[in-house]
């Protein structure tokens, strides 16, 4: 919800259901937001609030305990030296009592990658897919780079029905599979019985594709990557990665790969050496960040292109 839809004034009963549905919200309350977020939630909705006369007591006492976190984080940055709470929750509501839950770094960079906290191109790849699902319809999907699980997630989640085959989701960082593990059980471990419906997980790195155990999952039809052609050094082992994979499918796959515009000479670059690996890249038409289903940031650029051989 958009700060401009709230109808002002809110009266009393409104301030508390508002508060009731955000940070005490039992999905909050149990898997909570960054506190720097709430903080800043609660202090922008007193702002908007200040000229009624009362405000509900619930967002004074949601205030304060954010204030409680922060004075207990800094006591232990103090006393042990680290950076306090290093991971926290955020929730994805796809539709009235659907939502997706990750377990997320707090920082950019963490642990040697920056894959452990989502980024902007996976969530306007993952609004591209559910408006193209037929893209899905059978298809058996492997994701590189895949971060902290987001996009496997949701094309396995059971309350959207997604036409899609087996997923497998892969990244070359260690600590990023196990932070997909731990989100995958987050997400599906209300229905253990279909555990085997969930998205599998494993690490692959691009300069070793060939020694992943392929025999052990279904051939790749469609290949899913979001963000990750920013550092040009990495570009001749992904593309090493893309030929080894497209081969096993006989050249029958497709990709989509979805990247944020930092640098549009890194961008062309790579689109050149998919070129030139002979590859045919089409530009696809971006969802708006305004028909989001992930609150994306309006201000950044997405491209998404596909990739066939």
């Amino acid at each position: 919800m958009a700060w401009s839809t709230l109808q002002l004034p809110l009266e009393l009963d409104a301030q508390r259901d508002l508060i009731a549905a955000t940070c005490a919200h039992p999905l909050n309350r149990r898997f909570p937001v960054r506190r720097s977020y709430q903080e800043a939630f609660v202090k922008r909705l007193m702002q908007l609030l200040k000229d009624h006369e009362e405000l509900h007591d619930d967002i004074y006492e949601s205030l304060c305990g954010q204030l409680a976190k922060a004075t207990l984080d800094n006591e232990a940055t103090n006393s042990t030296g680290s950076t306090g709470s290093t991971y926290a929750y955020k929730h994805y509501v796809l539709q009235p009592e659907e939502h997706i839950t990750l377990r997320e770094s707090n920082s950019f960079v963490s642990e040697g990658t920056t894959g452990l906290c989502t980024w902007e191109a996976a969530l306007a790849l993952a609004d591209y897919l559910l408006e193209h699902s037929s893209l899905l319809n059978g298809k058996n999907v492997l994701e590189l780079g895949a971060g902290a699980g987001l996009l496997g997630i949701l094309l396995k989640h059971r309350g959207l029905q997604l036409p899609v085959g087996q997923v497998l989701l892969t990244d070359g960082s260690a600590p990023c599979v196990q932070l997909m593990r731990d989100n995958i059980a987050l997400n599906f471990k209300d229905d253990p019985d279909n555990m085997d419906l969930a998205p599998q997980c494993a690490q692959l790195r691009w300069d070793q594709v060939k020694q992943f155990p392929w025999s052990q999952y279904a051939v790749p039809d469609l290949l899913l990557a979001a963000d990750v052609i920013y550092d040009d050094t990495q570009f001749e082992s992904l593309l090493q990665a893309l030929d080894y994979i497209f081969n096993l499918g006989e050249n029958r796959c497709q990709m989509l790969l979805a990247s944020t515009v930092r640098n549009v000479d890194t961008l062309h670059k790579f689109m050149q050496q998919l070129v030139e690996h002979h590859y045919q890249v089409t530009p696809c038409a971006n969802v708006s960040a305004c028909a989001s289903h992930f609150c994306r940031d309006h201000t950044a650029a997405v491209q998404i292109v596909s990739i066939k051989r």
